[in-house]
């Protein structure tokens, strides 16, 4: 980042353009630019979740960009990544503490009717997805469903920040159907235990697997940190 372009963000008024609180995200101004790939310009954290939504700059690409990180998973918002500071400015001002809000503050706002057809975020879930289990806390579960990446919701999620380690059940409403991803000190890889193409089903799924595979990801964790 050159000197005018550091300038002008430094000169960003952000405390003042963008609300200090959006739900439980709270915004931090953090630019300390160092030259070495991204640049963190701000961040709103939600430090209840681990959550954080970034506003970042890439000195390789020289692009702007959102990053939105919900422990399980770690994605870019599309729409904000440009190479015009102005432009990026005037989109977080504008669109993004809606869309904080609208995501991962209030998610059953963002359902779409596929998802709501599909029955997923009805019923009885708190008896069926414990709070705290083997040291991983539920962060996600179907009535608070976040729309992610490539077509899909996460349903569920259960992560321990400490080891980096969890497990994530998504629905993928362009495929119909449910799967599901373990990260064991955040390596990813896919868990076929919930496979499935119906609520019914994942529901049988999570009850008699849910806490098996938290304890197979917990005792992997525990191993690989000797």
């Amino acid at each position: 980042m050159d000197e005018t372009l550091i300038e002008a963000v430094k000169q960003w008024n952000i405390d003042a353009s963008l609300p200090l609180q959006v739900g439980d995200f709270t915004l931090i101004f953090s630019f300390e630019p160092d030259g070495k790939g991204e640049e963190t310009i701000f961040a709103y954290k939600n430090e209840k979740k681990g959550w954080t939504v970034r506003a970042l700059y890439n000195d390789g690409s020289g692009d702007f960009s959102v990053r939105v990180d919900i422990g399980m998973l770690e994605f870019s918002l599309i729409e904000f990544i440009t190479d015009d500071f102005d432009a990026f400015r005037s989109m977080t001002e504008e669109r993004l503490p809606a869309i904080i809000e609208s995501h991962y503050v209030h998610a059953e706002k963002d359902f779409n009717v596929i998802m709501k057809q599909k029955g997923v975020p009805d019923g009885d879930w708190e008896s069926l997805l414990p709070a705290k289990y083997a040291g991983f806390r539920r962060t996600v579960d179907p009535t608070c469903a976040v729309r992610i990446i490539n077509g899909s919701y996460m349903v569920a999620a259960y992560y321990d920040g400490v080891t980096q380690s969890g497990l994530a059940v998504m629905y993928n409403f362009l495929r119909d159907d449910f799967f599901a991803e373990r990260r064991v000190h955040n390596f990813p890889n896919l868990v076929h235990d919930f496979d499935s193409t119906s609520v019914d089903e994942l529901r049988g799924a999570l009850r008699e697997r849910l806490c098996p595979v938290l304890d197979e990801i917990r005792d992997k964790a525990e191993r690989k940190a000797l």
